[in-house]
């Protein structure tokens, strides 16, 4: 998802790597602070998100999570790095 104005007018994306992991792109155009409505959202409980993460990981863990969501392994949606106190 590309949010925002990009600076530049054109954008490059790799075709072979859109086709082969099937993505879709999406551009909203303005977030009209959308983000921080969404994040108070999830904050206060009002909206679960947590059905969706289905992997969990500690901030030295983050080259583990990124590799399992990039290789699809275990039946990952979402993976959750965790990072605080």
């Amino acid at each position: 998802m590309l949010v925002g104005i990009p600076r530049f007018e054109r954008v490059s994306f790799s075709i072979d790597k859109i086709r082969r992991k099937e993505l879709t792109l999406i551009n909203i155009r303005r977030q009209n602070k959308c983000t921080w409505i969404a994040i108070d959202l999830i904050a206060s409980g009002k909206i679960n998100i947590d059905f969706m993460i289905m992997h969990r990981f500690k901030l030295q863990q983050t080259q583990d999570a990124f590799d399992l969501v990039a290789e699809y392994r275990d039946g990952v949606v979402k993976a959750l790095i965790e990072f605080g106190c």
